[in-house]
């Protein structure tokens, strides 16, 4: 995955190449211009899809390491030693590196229409391309580490085999502390509420042709997502669900607010 994973931040740091020889060139016509903003998008998307795969590889890598653990009975060590990644340079430089990026792609928009200094954007390039390559340098070294560890485990301990007695109590182990559906869904139904506002914001300030979209149907649909989503986690939580007129009362009043915040302020806006 390291090799994959140099091998891809070279092709989008060519990729941030070309984006700059385009912006160099922006001033010579709206021709330029329009080309430059086409390629700094593509760009933009590149870094953010290549940035989040280190994500979902330590992610993925963490539930295999907890769960070989816990099947095998190697405890809990394991799984925090998994951890220290997050307490290194890597994660720090894969939470800098997309929000450099996208300060760029909104910038250069802003820029365009005169509304910041034209410094500001040049500046936020090469702030860029340097998270990017402190990207390159860390982040394959935390994945290496990350490789031996669950070579190290997978070395020491090993799960139960198929068809035996201690396998069986380990499924029965693992069906009885598994998390409940709703409540699993009610994470994803809170991150999509928040999506929705990040969405508007790139179109309003990082675009040209939606520039002057509404918030009120992102904001409204940002509202019932969290809600359903704070309703569902507050009813199925494993460790203490509350019942459903507390559980849904209060995500439904929580709503209510906001929903009324957002036309409020949409429209004095």
């Amino acid at each position: 995955m390291a090799t994959i994973y140099r091998a891809l931040c070279w092709s989008v740091l060519l990729v941030w190449g070309y984006v700059v020889s385009t912006g160099l060139s922006a001033s010579t016509g709206q021709d330029a211009l329009a080309w430059h903003l086409n390629v700094g998008l593509v760009g933009t998307i590149l870094l953010a899809l290549v940035q989040s795969l280190p994500f979902a590889y330590f992610l993925g890598s963490h539930f295999w390491v907890k769960s070989f653990a816990r099947h095998s009975r190697a405890g809990d060590d394991w799984s925090e030693r998994h951890k220290q990644w997050m307490k290194g340079d890597a994660f720090k430089a894969l939470s800098i590196a997309p929000m450099f990026t996208m300060a760029v792609a909104i910038a250069g928009s802003l820029v365009e229409t005169g509304r910041i200094p034209h410094l500001v954007h040049p500046t936020l390039v090469v702030c860029s391309i340097a998270s990017q390559l402190w990207c390159l340098v860390r982040v394959p070294r935390a994945m290496l580490r990350n490789a031996a560890l669950m070579d190290e485990l997978a070395d020491k301990h090993q799960v139960p085999r198929p068809g035996t007695p201690e396998l069986e109590q380990l499924i029965e182990e693992e069906e009885a502390a598994a998390l409940p559906p709703l409540f699993q869904l009610s994470r994803i139904a809170m991150l999509f509420g928040f999506q929705m506002v990040l969405l508007w914001l790139y179109l309003r300030f990082g675009t040209e042709s939606w520039r002057d979209v509404s918030a009120l149907p992102f904001l409204v649909a940002a509202c019932l997502l969290v809600s359903l989503g704070l309703g569902l986690n507050a009813r199925y939580d494993p460790t203490s669900p509350a019942p459903p007129a507390k559980a849904w009362g209060r995500a439904i009043a929580v709503g209510v607010v906001s929903l009324g915040a957002v036309i409020g302020i949409t429209a004095v806006l």
